[in-house]
């Protein structure tokens, strides 16, 4: 039963992303004119699918979640047509090619591998913490701890990356660009949970989330998917004084594949 739970949710997500891909994309980029009277925005489902050279009839079906099972060729066609950048190709090839997703299961065990702290107290004196594959804040050094205002796991708000950035307003006043983070954070997450979005310790960050606040359950709904970037990030300090940080995500080999560094390191 949850097995096909899961299917079924797979199917309705692959739906929904081929439907806002399809709405961003400008007819003229296809030669297609539009007149006046046109209300929909971006292609035709009839467009998209004369244009990758399918049925119509089959490719409403995908956006539908109805079964199917389209081959890389028809999924490359679709992204060309699309226009999707690396991520968003490989996140279509991901929804729409069940073998590739890896198992829907929480991740075992308790606690985090105590190497994981140990690694992070090294990285000192640049604030970095520990994300386990939900972003569930699950180590941290003191640096971190004093630049963010502190980890509670047993506090919902201050437990997990996501929850924080929407739910904690410390945390919406602390990034000097917090639109910007929210969103590059969403469209990260939807890219890295692909493959076990219906699990239990997803839900349980995503459900509180789009119930919560109505500024993630927006840009959630984009569909917006990102790669884990280099980049930098203004934090507002005391007096509203704003510190630039270069941000650096790190996948550490040997504890575990779902868990994740992220570091700062303040410019000057």
């Amino acid at each position: 039963m949850l097995e096909r739970t899961a299917e079924m949710d797979r199917r309705k997500e692959l739906g929904r992303f081929l439907r806002a891909m399809r709405e961003r994309v400008e007819p003229s980029r296809h030669g297609i004119r539009t007149g006046t009277r046109r209300r929909a925005s971006g292609l035709l489902r009839e467009e998209v699918a004369l244009l990758a050279g399918i049925s119509a009839t089959w490719y409403t079906w995908l956006e539908q979640g109805r079964e199917a099972n389209p081959s890389a060729p028809v999924l490359n066609a679709l992204a060309d047509v699309l226009d999707l950048l690396p991520v968003e190709r490989q996140h279509l090839f991901k929804l729409a090619k069940p073998e590739w997703l890896p198992e829907a299961m929480a991740p075992e065990g308790p606690s985090p591998d105590p190497r994981i702290a140990a690694l992070l107290a090294t990285l000192s004196p640049n604030p970095a913490y520990a994300l386990n594959r939900a972003w569930d804040f699950i180590a941290w050094n003191d640096e971190a701890a004093d630049l963010f205002g502190g980890f509670d796991p047993e506090e919902p708000t201050k437990s997990n990356l996501l929850k924080r950035l929407f739910l904690d307003p410390a945390w919406r006043a602390l990034f000097a660009d917090w639109e910007v983070v929210a969103r590059s954070a969403i469209g990260q997450f939807r890219a890295a949970t692909v493959g076990y979005a219906s699990a239990a310790d997803i839900s349980a960050v995503l459900d509180p989330l789009k119930a919560l606040s109505p500024d993630f359950a927006r840009q959630w709904a984009e569909m917006r998917v990102e790669e884990a970037s280099i980049w930098s990030k203004g934090l507002v300090g005391p007096g509203g004084k704003v510190a630039t940080y270069d941000y650096f995500m790190l996948a550490p080999a040997g504890v575990g594949k779902d868990i994740t560094l992220s570091l700062y390191r303040k410019r000057g």
